[in-house]
């Protein structure tokens, strides 16, 4: 199977992310495991874009986001899709790259006191994740937090649970600096609506990798899901098919060994799925030889699962397979399912 490639960032993929960018349906994330940060503009708020030759930046009253330095050099592109994850049948982005030499930060992995920033308010904290290329840092702007805060200064926090209640509690802002990017998130802790934060202490302490299609020499700046086409910023899916999603354009472009080798694939099972084979192409997953390919397998049954053009004999043997095989995005299928199903009766029922 062929790899997916990080190709150098064009003036397609540019303007891709210029559009994106200005409208409501992106999504912007920098991730690394156990620390990830969104941004997004809810539909219908005020937000402000300032696009350049070389940089984007879009602020909202509950956070910003800025890309630097597109035309430094050294920016890549890769444009994936994987079905690794729990909370979605499949995730689409944009990862925007660059070497890991390049993209080295502080790597702090102690609570570390950066200064006042009077422009904020407040005190900057990093509170020591120790990525080799993301700082996260709070402001603080509450006496008695920074207080605490100062105590423990050169020390871990990641399993101090009576300084991480704190810190929920008074729901500083948080800011993920990256070498040429950053999303800084102003709205309180717990609200999913448009910028927010999720810290999960123990994946970082356990030292636990989640799979990603940036390889190991680059490290990911940022990363879009620039069309929203299956699942959109806010969380709330949209009905899908193959035919309309451009982003399965943009992964032919780009990604075009991979492409043509999924379309292969989902005509094959396919196939077995229209003669009720799903035996057939459980067999297949069975027999797939790397985790790469294993998983295309899930990403092209979930995508038949939920292509509401396709025929229904296809798509429930697709949710047949996935439950065969217990798929770890069998869960997030029937989810999207779900929600359609409630769409569907609720617009027979205007209809009536």
């Amino acid at each position: 199977m062929a790899s997916i490639p990080a190709v150098r960032l064009d003036g397609y993929l540019k303007g891709i992310l210029a559009d994106a960018s200005r409208g409501y349906r992106a999504s912007w994330a920098i991730v690394r495991d156990g620390a990830v940060a969104e941004f997004s503009t809810p539909y219908g708020s005020e937000h402000e874009v300032e696009i350049t030759g070389s940089s984007i930046s879009v602020s909202n009253e509950k956070g910003s986001m800025g890309i630097d330095d597109m035309d430094g050099g050294g920016m890549y592109a890769i444009v994936a899709e994987n079905a690794e994850y729990r909370c979605t049948p499949w995730t689409q982005c944009i990862y925007l790259c660059i070497h890991r030499d390049d993209a080295a930060m502080s790597s702090r992995s102690v609570l570390t006191y950066l200064g006042h920033d009077p422009g904020m308010e407040g005190h900057v904290w990093d509170i020591g994740i120790g990525n080799d290329s993301l700082d996260v840092c709070i402001i603080v702007r509450d006496d008695t937090v920074n207080r605490m805060l100062g105590e423990r200064e050169g020390r871990s926090i990641l399993s101090d649970r009576a300084m991480l209640n704190a810190l929920i509690d008074a729901s500083p802002y948080r800011l993920f600096k990256t070498r040429r990017s950053h999303i800084l998130v102003k709205q309180r802790i717990g609200m999913l609506e448009g910028a927010h934060t999720h810290l999960m202490p123990d994946v970082i302490l356990k030292g636990i990798r989640y799979p990603t299609p940036v390889p190991e020499q680059m490290r990911c700046i940022i990363q879009v899901d620039p069309f929203a086409s299956l699942i959109d910023a806010s969380g709330r899916y949209n009905p899908w098919s193959a035919g309309d999603d451009p982003f399965q354009m943009l992964l032919s472009r780009y990604s075009r060994e991979y492409a043509e080798g999924k379309h292969a694939l989902m005509d094959g099972v396919s196939r077995l799925l229209h003669n009720h084979d799903a035996d057939g192409v459980a067999d297949m997953y069975a027999r797939a030889s790397s985790r790469e390919e294993r998983d295309m397998m899930r990403v092209a049954l979930a995508q038949l699962a939920c292509d509401l053009a396709l025929d229904q004999v296809i798509r429930d043997g697709a949710v047949k397979v996935l439950e065969k095989i217990r798929a770890v995005n069998l869960h997030a299928v029937r989810g999207y399912l779900e929600a359609m199903r409630v769409r569907g009766d609720r617009l027979h029922m205007a209809d009536l």
